[in-house]
């Protein structure tokens, strides 16, 4: 049983490619959770179209205090043993859901990711091929991650502290706890670059949260501090 949950604002121009790759799943979800931040377009009945066909589509509308408020807020809803989130102006390969739950079905709990393909003007630019032995250096694909809901309501959900980064600490704070990590060699989302995670403000905050857990000392994160700083007083 998989939950998959995606967060919206004002996204009419692209949550259909994210319905579709989800409504025709090899392996369809338990439930697909959507939860809107009051969009303001026409998001919303695009939902509701959807929901018409495909009966295990539900959706809440309603103000959130961000992205990651948002998905916790559908980690709660979920009702699934397994959960995967996708971005609104993403999508996940026709069998995704199919390998990640035969994933799960063989060990019972843990963290479960695989290959995503980023795009840039609906071009595949390349394969994100991360692996969480190597958090330190660079995150593994969200989209492509799926967690079980019992390490959720043990261990906790996103740190609404971090505006742009709360994916990673997320990740950071399991690896730390020692829960299992399953790596797939298989595409499993396909990412389109740009948005918040890609700022410099985002990748300080990345330094930070990489800081606080001694994935780098102090000298290599003021240093880096220092030229991202200037890379934003640059772009002013």
């Amino acid at each position: 049983m998989i939950s998959i949950i995606t967060v919206v604002y004002n996204g009419e121009k692209t949550i259909k490619d994210t319905l579709d790759s989800v409504c025709c799943q090899s392996l369809l979800p338990a439930e697909y959770i959507i939860v809107d931040g009051l969009s303001t377009d026409g998001t919303i009945a695009i939902v509701k179209e959807y929901m018409l066909k495909y009966p295990f589509i539900k959706y809440i509308s309603e103000k959130d205090s961000g992205i990651y408020d948002a998905m916790n807020k559908g980690i709660q809803l979920a009702n699934g043993k397994l959960i995967g989130i996708i971005n609104s102006d993403d999508w996940y390969e026709t069998n995704a859901l199919e390998k990640m739950w035969d994933a799960y079905v063989g060990t019972g709990s843990g963290i479960y990711y695989g290959i995503q393909r980023n795009i840039i003007d609906e071009k595949e630019f390349y394969l994100e091929r991360a692996s969480h032995e190597f958090l330190a250096e660079k995150m593994i694909p969200h989209p492509s991650t799926f967690v079980s809901s019992d390490i959720y309501k043990e261990f906790g959900v996103f740190d609404l502290k971090f505006a742009f980064s709360a994916d990673l600490e997320l990740l950071i704070r399991f690896s730390k706890l020692n829960i299992p990590f399953y790596k797939l060699d298989s595409i499993i989302s396909n990412f389109r670059i740009g948005g918040a995670s890609s700022t410099p403000k985002a990748a300080m905050e990345s330094l930070f949260i990489r800081k606080n857990y001694g994935h780098i000392n102090l000298k290599r994160y003021y240093f880096s501090l220092f030229k991202f700083k200037l890379k934003l007083l640059m772009n002013y």
